[in-house]
């Protein structure tokens, strides 16, 4: 059967027609706080996928020194922004991520298409440029494919302050707010070996 090309945008749009999730519906906001006053706060740079490999590590057990060399995938997913305000109190940021796989990988009545997501809250966060991140495990990256898409908004103290969308010209059909995530979750830095990887460049996780 001759397979006719479909744009992202059109591809996007059939896949995600789900109804929006609870944890995706707005949030109530602070009183006396508006969206533009929010936005000011933060520039959103920029928002990429990667994979990565584990890190390295060691230890010691009773004396003996054992080096693990992990070089499994990650998906890792970033955000890189400039704060303005000298203190932010809490900035939640979401992620959602759009894999393209194999069918024979995936399972059974699985589209091929699929969307996971994740939030993360950062507490006290310094006027300057920053980059929040999380993660995809290796297994189910393996298995649901490669990333298509990218979508992040952001919160500020509860207040919506804008997002990004990788590709830009995917944005205007606000896929990311018509598809049910998959339940497996993105991960926290901390919950993840990269928790203590650069730490002193990484920001407060809100427990």
């Amino acid at each position: 059967m001759k397979k006719t090309a479909i744009s992202l945008t059109t591809l996007l749009a059939a896949f995600f027609l789900a109804p929006l999730s609870a944890q995706q519906r707005p949030q109530p906001r602070p009183p006396g706080q508006t969206e533009a006053a929010a936005a000011n706060m933060i520039n959103i740079r920029g928002v990429s996928t990667d994979s990565v490999f584990t890190p390295e590590f060691n230890y010691n057990l009773r004396g003996q020194s054992t080096r693990r060399d992990g070089r499994a995938s990650w998906l890792q997913v970033s955000m890189e922004f400039d704060t303005a305000p000298n203190w932010i109190d809490e900035m939640t940021v979401t992620f959602y991520v759009v894999l393209r796989g194999n069918a024979r990988d995936l399972p059974e009545g699985s589209p091929e298409v699929n969307m996971f997501s994740g939030s993360v809250t950062y507490m006290n966060v310094k006027q300057g440029r920053h980059i929040a991140t999380m993660f995809l495990d290796p297994n189910t990256f393996e298995r649901y494919g490669s990333p298509e898409g990218l979508a992040v908004t952001v919160q500020i103290d509860g207040t919506p302050a804008g997002g990004r969308v990788e590709p830009q010209r995917t944005a205007e059909s606000r896929w990311w707010t018509t598809q049910t995530p998959l339940p497996i979750s993105l991960l926290r830095r901390d919950e993840t070996p990269f928790a203590l990887v650069e730490i002193e460049q990484n920001l407060t996780i809100k427990p």
